[in-house]
């Protein structure tokens, strides 16, 4: 993807909502600033809901090859806002995520957005924000954000944009959320939603928060423990 590295900020854009495959990928390197952006064919028709959010048609890549994982060297730990879905998006690779929309929370626990262009907005004002927001939902420009936050985060929090070790600690260490925020289940405890629901939502919702995909796996471990009791 990039030369050798240690960590690199991703963000991709998909073919569909269920059982997205990447159209375009993106990737800054954190300790040269180096980027990286390609386009690429999924071998299906990308669905016209995703289009009207990022723009990209069957047509922009009909000449591109496919994404494949092991054509890419990765780094040791991948960062972005909601980083589990780019990573389930590109293969599952076996690198350490860093989710930085729980670096905010952690650092901006005064902000009321946590959503990537809302925390841009808050972070420099709506005004300076705009000329980066307006790319948003473009892989690159989303990219771009998701640095700048990265850094901003790490500032706050006191620790080295490098210190990778420091980042994925915190931002696997935010305390997860105990009520289910929307849906049927909107309010109930966590512990209460039906575990056919949970099974669900684990398996379809592919841009979860990191917070209520804490809370839904804790509960599936939790429920494999006293069946084994």
């Amino acid at each position: 993807m990039t030369e050798t590295n240690t960590a690199l900020i991703i963000d991709t854009e998909t073919d569909q909502g269920s059982d997205p495959r990447p159209i375009q990928v993106a990737t800054i390197n954190v300790d040269t600033g180096f980027e990286w952006m390609k386009y690429f064919n999924s071998g299906r028709t990308i669905s016209p809901i995703v289009i009207k959010v990022h723009g990209i048609t069957d047509e922009d890549v009909a000449e591109c090859e496919r994404f494949d994982l092991e054509q890419f060297e990765l780094p040791e730990y991948l960062i972005g806002h909601n980083v589990r879905f780019d990573w389930r998006v590109i293969g599952r690779p076996s690198a350490k995520l860093i989710c930085t929309v729980r670096l905010a929370r952690a650092a901006f626990p005064e902000w009321r957005y946590y959503g990537q262009s809302k925390c841009i907005e808050q972070l420099i004002g709506v005004e300076a924000a705009s000329t980066m927001t307006v790319a948003a939902h473009d892989a690159l420009g989303d990219a771009r954000m998701c640095y700048l936050l990265y850094k901003a985060c790490c500032e706050r929090l006191g620790i080295a944009p490098t210190d990778f070790r420091a980042a994925h600690t915190i931002s696997n260490t935010a305390s997860p959320v105990a009520k289910m925020p929307f849906g049927k289940h909107k309010g109930k405890l966590i512990k209460d939603v039906p575990m056919s629901y949970i099974k669900w939502m684990l398996g379809n919702i592919h841009n979860m928060q990191p917070s209520l995909y804490s809370a839904l796996t804790k509960r599936v471990e939790a429920e494999k423990t006293e069946d084994k009791i």
